[in-house]
């Protein structure tokens, strides 16, 4: 009787363990993301984009930083910097973001992506999209701070169909 209540306690307590660690993960782990657009700024009138205005962040997260590129590449029409000139000159709109990737270096802390979008024209910001991701190791961090920049771009700037 003893060493049958012993067992099913420490049954019990794998149970609890368990459900705790669980618990804990699922809380542990999400994302936030928003979008701030400048007074007066319309996004749907930007149609293209000229890369090169700037980047920053953490050097181990150059690959973030690209991924980031080629989701904007699938929303605006990627032009250099003689063909941006053109288009403003014909009253198109362009834009060129300056995109910071950075993360906290400890397991289980923060990674954060910034893309502020400026006007190429007047060189102000027309809006900013931000997100984060904490999981639970700098990997996971960083693909769930992915996740939420691309939500957050779907919702400002919806990819193109070409």
């Amino acid at each position: 009787m003893i060493i049958s209540s012993i067992i099913s306690f420490k049954k019990n307590v794998k149970v609890i363990c368990s459900l705790f660690f669980l618990t804990f993960v699922l809380i542990a782990c999400g994302s936030t993301s928003s979008t701030t657009v400048s007074d007066g700024t319309s996004i749907s009138k930007y149609q293209f984009v000229v890369f090169g205005g700037g980047i920053n962040g953490d050097a181990e997260l150059d690959d973030i930083i690209l991924i980031v590129q080629n989701e904007i590449a699938k929303r605006l029409h990627v032009v250099n910097s003689v063909q941006a000139s053109e288009l403003i000159n014909k009253g198109y709109y362009v834009l060129t973001p300056h995109i910071s990737a950075k993360s906290e270096k400890w397991d289980g802390g923060h990674a954060y992506i910034t893309i502020s979008f400026f006007d190429y024209n007047t060189n102000m910001i027309a809006f900013v999209v931000k997100s984060s991701g904490i999981g639970m190791s700098i990997n996971e961090d960083k693909n769930i701070a992915l996740k939420a920049i691309r939500k957050e771009l779907d919702k400002v700037l919806p990819v193109l169909n070409e």
